[in-house]
C-alpha cells in the first residue's frame, strides 16, 4: 500500500535527524568532551548506527505499539538514545556523556539507562535470543486469568549480520520450534561488513535457509523504491542483475568511492550504448551513488511496506540489505567499523 507523501517526507526527516544525533554522540565523547586522561579514544560506533537508522526510524515512528518490545543491537545503541530523546525519554546531558561515567551507555542497559530500555544487549547474541523467549513467557502469560485479556505484544530484534555467530541464538531456533514461538520478529542488519571484515558471499541463502528450516518466514528486502522504480525502465533489468551478481567487497569499496566509481563500473560492465546507457546517464554522479546505495534496508518506504504486510503471528525474519556506515563518509569503508569521523569530515555532514 503506497504511503502518503507527507507521511514518507516526515520519517525521512527523523531519518536525518537522528543519524545526525548518533554520530553527534560519538563525535562529541571523542572529539568535544573534556578528558581527563589525555586523548584515550573512547570508541562508538558510527558506521553501525548509520546502517540500521532507517529501521529503526521505520519501527519507532511507524511500526510499533505499546505492547511491543525491542532489543536493540548493541553497536546501535546511539541510534536508540536518539530517538528516546527526540521522544523525550532522554536528556541531552546524558547524551553529551555518552560512554562516560552515568552517561547513556555504550549499549542499551536495562539498569543504568533512563529511556526504558527493554532488553538489555550488552552480550553480543544474548539480547537476540531472548527475545524468543520472552514471546513464550508472554504466551505462557496469556494462558493465566491474570493476562488473559492483555494485548500480545511483538518481541522484536534488531540484529547484526555477523551477531548470527553467535552460537546461542541457533539454541533458541530449535527451542522456539519446540514451542511453536509466535510474534517474535528479527530484523538482520544485513551490511556484510564486520569488525573481522567483509562477510562470506551466499551468507544471505544460509540464513534464509535456517530460518526456513525452524518454521520461520523469511522476507528479503534487497532493493528499495529507487532501485525498483530504475529496473522498471529500459535497461533496469540488466542493473538488477548486476547488483545481484555483484561480490560484496566491491559493493562496499563502490559505495567509498562514490557516484563516478559507480559510474566507470557500471560502464565497463554493462554499458551497452543503448538502453543501460541511458539509464546510467539520466543520473548525475550524486544521483547515481544515492540510487546504487538504495537498498532495501536503507528505504524508509520499502521498510513500512513490508513491516505493515505482516497479518499473522508466526515468527518472522526480515533480511534487510543495508550499506554500512550509509549517509556518512565511511560508507562502505574497509575499516569502519570503530572508524570515526575526523572533525572537518563531521563539521561537514
Amino acid at each position: 500500500m503506497k504511503r502518503p507523501i507527507e507521511t514518507l517526507k516526515a520519517l525521512r526527516e527523523l531519518e536525518r535527524k537522528i543519524l545526525w544525533l548518533a554520530c553527534w554522540m560519538v563525535h562529541n565523547a571523542n572529539h568535544l568532551r573534556p578528558k581527563n586522561d589525555g586523548e584515550v579514544k573512547v570508541g562508538g560506533h558510527q558506521a553501525s548506527c548509520a546502517s540500521m537508522v532507517s529501521i529503526m526510524t521505520a519501527l519507532y515512528f511507524h511500526v510499533l505499539r505499546p505492547e511491543d518490545r525491542v532489543a536493540v543491537k548493541p553497536h546501535a545503541s546511539p541510534v536508540f538514545h536518539a530517538i528516546q530523546y527526540l521522544m523525550g525519554n532522554q536528556t541531552r546531558e546524558k547524551l553529551e556523556n555518552f560512554r562516560g561515567y552515568g552517561g547513556a551507555q555504550s549499549y542499551p542497559s536495562r539498569t543504568k539507562d533512563i529511556d526504558d530500555v527493554d532488553f538489555s544487549t550488552g552480550s553480543v547474541g544474548l539480547g537476540v535470543a531472548i527475545t524468543a523467549f520472552a514471546s513464550l513467557v508472554q504466551d505462557c502469560l496469556a494462558a493465566k486469568p491474570w493476562a488473559k485479556d492483555r494485548p500480545l505484544g511483538r518481541m522484536v530484534a534488531l540484529v547484526g549480520d555477523a551477531e548470527l555467530d553467535e552460537g546461542n541464538i541457533y539454541e533458541c531456533l530449535q527451542e522456539g520450534w519446540k514451542h511453536d514461538l509466535r510474534n517474535t520478529w528479527w530484523i538482520i542488519d544485513y551490511n556484510r561488513q564486520s569488525l573481522d571484515g567483509v562477510v562470506r558471499e551466499g551468507l544471505w541463502q544460509r540464513i534464509e535457509a535456517i530460518f526456513g528450516a525452524f518454521g520461520w518466514d523469511v522476507v528479503r528486502l534487497k532493493f528499495g523504491a529507487l532501485q525498483e522504480a530504475a529496473f522498471a525502465e529500459p535497461g533496469g533489468e540488466r542493473l538488477r542483475g548486476w547488483i545481484d551478481n555483484c561480490p560484496n567487497q566491491l559493493y562496499s569499496v563502490l559505495t567509498y568511492q562514490g557516484g563516478a566509481a559507480w559510474r566507470k563500473r557500471l560502464m565497463d560492465d554493462i554499458g551497452d550504448q543503448g538502453e543501460v546507457t541511458a539509464l546510467l546517464k539520466r543520473r548525475g554522479d550524486d544521483e547515481l551513488a544515492t540510487l546504487m546505495n538504495n537498498l532495501g534496508g536503507q528505504c524508509i518506504e520499502t521498510l513500512i511496506q513490508a513491516f505493515d504486510a505482516v497479518d499473522h503471528d508466526r515468527p518472522t525474519a526480515f533480511l534487510a540489505y543495508t550499506i554500512k556506515g550509509w549517509g556518512t563518509p565511511l560508507a562502505g569503508h574497509k575499516d569502519n567499523h570503530a572508524g570515526i569521523m575526523t572533525p572537518a569530515q563531521m563539521a561537514e555532514f
